[in-house]
């Protein structure tokens, strides 16, 4: 994991030293932006999905976001997210003795900030802190007359910190689509959804365009 972040940080500087010894600067082509410094064609929408797997295990999460390129080849914005996480564990009912499955069901919130570099026209890089309403398991409960389990449990919040690569291809000024693979650096055992490596898809196309 080490030698992953590392490798993004090497990638990011010899990115930034690239521009900035080609155009000398930061800023935008200014015949392009408003004179308060906001320009609406910078507004980009995306309807993201992401997934992830693992043994017995799953989860998905549909993820609308609102970002602004303050660069060609950088932008931030919000999103707003709906996780589900699905584990399923294998026992013996007690009473009839025949083995059936309960499935841990954690449906969740998020909302989150992220900032993603384009490096060229293949490469993204994605930092993400994100906040997350989850289901906390209180008990697991036994009922005496079916033989059968049941959870009880209330909702907490907790923070994730996503960081990934993956691949995009640009269209237009500031558009692009991407595929990347994100890992969560917190590993609070709570944020169930990012046990596993997650998935992710999505497109930015410019509100105004």
């Amino acid at each position: 994991m080490k030698k992953f972040i590392f490798l993004i940080c090497i990638l990011c500087g010899a990115e930034i030293g690239y521009s900035f010894q080609k155009d000398n600067t930061f800023n935008l082509n200014p015949s392009q932006t408003s004179q308060n410094g906001f320009d609406k064609k910078r507004l980009l929408l995306g309807p993201g999905i992401g997934a992830g797997a693992a043994y017995r295990a799953f989860s998905f999460d549909i993820s609308p976001t609102l970002g602004y390129a303050f660069h060609e080849n950088f932008n931030a914005g919000v999103t707003l997210g709906f996780n589900y996480f699905q584990q399923a564990e294998d026992y013996t009912n007690p009473i009839n003795g025949q083995l059936e499955t309960f499935k841990h069901k954690y449906p969740g919130y998020s909302l989150s900030v992220y900032a993603r570099y384009l490096f060229k026209n293949f490469l993204m890089i994605n930092f993400e802190p994100e906040l997350n309403n989850v289901k906390y398991l209180k008990s697991f409960d036994f009922n005496m007359t079916t033989g059968k389990y049941s959870e009880s449990y209330y909702r907490k919040t907790i923070p994730s910190a996503l960081v990934g690569v993956g691949y995009m291809q640009r269209f237009g000024s500031y558009g692009y689509s991407f595929i990347s693979i994100n890992y969560d650096l917190i590993q609070n055992p709570n944020s169930r959804y990012y046990q596993t490596l997650s998935y992710q898809f999505g497109v930015m196309i410019p509100i105004f365009n």
